[in-house]
């Protein structure tokens, strides 16, 4: 097992998150967990992979994840969140989620699936979610496009968000004017602007032509309101 830059590691830190393999994925993860300011520890078993990214990932271990004794000699135990996104083995992948969820006692474990099969697996072994990368981006583009939207990201059975231009009907209205959410039962969370930033709208935000509106609400309402723009 080698560890690189130990002395940076914060075992006793519980906000962090735990990142099992550094395939693209898990890379993309730990890289992104750590612009937001989360502290990450980063675990492969592939030792050029994480003196590869050393000088990316302050916190990055060579171990083997599918161990409970190797996870609890860096500390993993002291996690309380971990995603396991080792992202070419399955064995590997659910024997690294058990050793989390039976052995180390981590709260939340998320993992990555390669297949349908994997992702029962995953579930059945306690994995609170599972993440498809391919099959969701497949999924969400799929009802982009059928709904003709930007995007449609659907969060719970109950509740997706909607990212659209304003439809014309809206255009150079205050939001409060609009009725939206007593006709639709949905609501405008945030505008952007052409090559501007999102921002938050309240009843008095104009609508303007050509500005994005991110949308909130349960997928049939939001159906309804993208069917009638």
């Amino acid at each position: 097992m080698t560890t690189t830059n130990p002395a940076t590691i914060h075992p006793d830190d519980r906000s962090g998150v735990l990142v099992v393999g550094l395939g693209r994925f898990g890379e993309a993860l730990a890289l992104g967990l750590i612009a937001q300011g989360i502290d990450v520890l980063a675990v492969d078993f592939d030792e050029e992979i994480v003196q590869r990214l050393s000088g990316d990932i302050p916190n990055v271990v060579q171990a083997d994840a599918t161990s409970a004794r190797a996870l609890r000699q860096i500390g993993a135990d002291n996690f309380r969140r971990a995603v396991v996104a080792i992202a070419t083995n399955i064995e590997a992948s659910v024997l690294a989620s058990l050793a989390l969820i039976d052995e180390l006692k981590i709260p939340t474990v998320w993992a990555k699936a390669l297949s349908l099969e994997h992702s029962k697996i995953l579930e059945r072994v306690g994995v609170q979610r599972v993440i498809q990368p391919e099959h969701d981006m497949g999924q969400r583009t799929a009802r982009s496009i059928a709904r003709r939207v930007n995007d449609y990201f659907t969060v719970e059975a109950d509740f997706a968000l909607v990212e659209m231009v304003v439809p014309p009907r809206y255009a150079n209205k205050k939001l409060g004017d609009t009725a939206i959410r007593v006709d639709y039962g949905v609501t405008v969370v945030c505008i952007k602007p052409p090559g501007g930033p999102f921002q938050h709208a309240d009843q008095t935000t104009v609508l303007l032509p050509d500005e994005m509106i991110l949308l909130a609400g349960h997928p049939k309402d939001l159906d309804r309101f993208v069917a009638d723009a």
